[in-house]
């Protein structure tokens, strides 16, 4: 009871007891943003390489999000081969 919006407060509070996952070590979180950086860069080098400055520019934005989840959380089912490919072909 209480409403949805009630319903949502306690989602975003979790579950009592519970902990967080283990923090990533600074080298983790280093060698996650150098290879972002990196596979983000060769994207755009790609881009503007074989197209027009203003020819599908909005396509970078995509592959950012999924740089941060493929080195950010290369665990989840969402950072996996097939889902980053068959989302990306879409």
């Amino acid at each position: 009871g209480g409403g949805p919006l009630l319903t949502l407060w306690r989602k975003v509070q979790g579950q009592p007891g519970a902990t967080a996952p283990p923090r990533a070590s600074g080298r983790q979180i280093a060698v996650s943003g150098a290879m972002s950086f990196l596979g983000i860069g060769a994207v755009s080098g790609i881009h503007f390489g074989l197209c027009d400055a203003s020819d599908a520019t909005l396509v970078l934005g995509s592959f950012g999000a999924t740089a941060v989840l493929v080195y950010g959380a290369p665990s989840l089912p969402f950072s996996q081969p097939r889902n980053v490919i068959g989302g990306h072909v879409l």
